[in-house]
């Protein structure tokens, strides 16, 4: 016995179509199939719909975070925290790592409740972004031996000493001079060197120049360094990656009297 399969030319499917019994069984498998699609395209779309209310981890803003705030200052102080959001409610460029904040600052302010996004930062904001609220940027004028010409660099940290020349009046109306000299701020990054000076420090200048020195300090410590810039003489001594902390004697007034009764220490290559 021979199997035999039937094989629908196109002579047929017109011949199907010209009797109204075929035209209903054609008009059924379209139905059929259109069906079929709407049923897969509601299945995308709720697929879709569920996707969208998931929920995602972004940070938002505990406070006001004022415009030229520096991401590095938004997440050493956490200004901000984890919050779980529905997917469709996320803004666009939300951010949920705080890697993405590094070297970027507010281009404006944003509000308590706000999600942190992309947008809301850009890559530049000058010395102000590098900022916490306690710190200060001041420019010292130096020389270049006091300000270690060829030596200090961008980036680097320096001890700060101030000298001052004093005149203590007596009784009958005479003075007598005396100097002293102490360590005023310790471990102070140093922002730029010869910033808008045209020479000195950073080009190797005579030691009769002036340059700026850039350094940022605590806002306690501003004050105390500009007096000292304006009425005396500031040091700079470089301090290497691995410093340790000044010593106490390190940190005394030094004068004629606290150098005639000490003792010389060994130096640094002895």
């Amino acid at each position: 016995m021979e199997l035999t399969g039937n094989r629908y030319t196109g002579n047929d499917w017109r011949r199907l179509l010209s009797t109204r019994r075929g035209t209903v069984i054609v008009a059924a498998v379209c139905t059929l199939v259109a069906a079929g699609i709407l049923v897969y395209a509601a299945a995308q779309y709720r697929n879709s719909v569920e996707s969208s209310g998931a929920t995602r981890t972004v940070l938002v803003a505990n406070a006001t975070i004022l415009k030229g705030t520096s991401g590095d200052v938004i997440a050493s102080q956490e200004l901000f925290h984890a919050q779980s959001i529905a997917g469709r409610q996320v803004s666009a460029g939300a951010i949920a790592d705080t890697a993405l904040l590094h070297g970027k600052v507010a281009v404006s302010d944003i509000s308590p409740g706000q999600q942190l996004t992309l947008g809301d930062f850009t890559t530049s904001g000058g010395y102000a972004a590098q900022l916490a609220p306690d710190e200060r940027v001041i420019s010292i004028p130096l020389d270049a031996s006091h300000g270690l010409a060829g030596v200090v660099q961008d980036g680097d940290r320096v001890d700060v000493y101030a000298g001052l020349n004093l005149e203590v009046n007596g009784s009958g109306g005479s003075g007598s001079a005396g100097a002293s000299l102490r360590l005023l701020v310790a471990n102070v990054p140093v922002l730029a060197v010869d910033q808008n000076s045209g020479g000195g420090l950073g080009g190797g200048g005579a030691t009769g120049q002036q340059a700026d020195v850039v350094l940022k300090v605590r806002a306690s410590e501003a004050g105390a360094l500009a007096f000292a810039s304006d009425h005396g003489k500031i040091w700079l001594v470089l301090r290497g990656p691995n410093a340790a902390e000044p010593s106490t004697q390190a940190k005394e007034t030094f004068n004629v009297q606290t150098l005639l009764r000490g003792t010389p220490g060994t130096g640094a290559g002895g």
